[in-house]
């Protein structure tokens, strides 16, 4: 039996310079399923190949042998992360799907540079990548995403930002959220998702932390004003939402500077 797998494993290899890519994609397949660690490095040639499928598979194929043998992740990733910045679009696609799903904040710094740099054409897979990391800090990098006018792009990124906010203890999110509440409230104006946080911080964040103005159309304030409406009245509650959706010459009278 032993023999009998030996000499089917060698003949499957042997196809990974087939012609034929239902052929090569019969090595991934059967790879995904019998892979060992020596098949690392074959895996990361057919990442790099012509047809979508084969290199697809080989993505799935590699997550699997990854979590087979995690002895093998860290040689993984720093080939990953060099593949990244070196790769044409074809092939950063699948290693994306990979770098995300292995869910190790050393991409960290990759992703990031990725999710500020691309075009459209990669910006997707860029936010489903790093929005599988719980770090407050990418709140920063998926500020402008979250304004795409691609529907798909723009909901990955606020699903990120919610993955992301429900990660935070419960304790912390005022102080670390006050700063990127603009982001919540897109969050909330297009997926209604995130709105006690939001009433929370406008009601208990320090005034210091919150970001400058931005400008709302009048069904987005009528919407948000809806949301704190539906608790307790605060007087800084609606003082903080002022300040942070209104133009300047709305400010409070205390707000504003006189001159002498």
């Amino acid at each position: 039996m032993i023999i009998v797998d030996w000499i089917k494993r060698k003949r499957m290899l042997k196809k990974i310079n087939s012609p034929e890519k239902i052929e090569r994609l019969k090595v991934t397949l059967y790879l995904k399923e019998k892979g060992k660690i020596a098949d690392l490095d074959t895996l990361f040639k057919l990442l790099k190949d012509e047809d979508w499928n084969v290199r697809n598979a080989s993505a799935q194929a590699l997550l699997t042998l990854i979590e087979r043998y995690p002895i093998l992740k860290d040689q993984a990733l720093k080939t990953l992360h060099n593949l990244i910045k070196e790769s044409s679009l074809s092939v950063k696609l699948p290693i994306l799907e990979v770098l995300g799903k292995l869910k190790d904040y050393k991409s960290k710094p990759y992703l990031q540079k990725l999710l500020e740099e691309s075009d459209y054409d990669l910006l997707y897979a860029a936010v489903r990548a790093i929005g599988f990391l719980t770090d407050v800090d990418i709140l920063a990098s998926l500020k402008n995403v979250v304004y795409a006018k691609d529907y798909i792009t723009r909901r990955a990124a606020l699903l990120s930002v919610i993955r992301i906010v429900n990660a935070i203890e419960p304790e912390n999110r005022v102080k670390v959220l006050a700063s990127h509440i603009h982001l919540l409230m897109e969050v909330y104006l297009e997926l209604n998702e995130l709105g006690d946080i939001i009433c929370e911080i406008l009601d208990y964040g320090d005034p210091q932390d919150f970001p400058e103005m931005k400008g709302y159309n009048e069904y987005e304030i009528v919407k948000l004003e809806e949301l704190l409406e539906r608790k307790d009245y605060s007087v800084e509650m609606y003082r903080n939402f002022s300040k942070l959706i209104y133009p300047q010459y709305f400010l409070y009278p205390h707000d504003q500077v006189t001159s002498q």
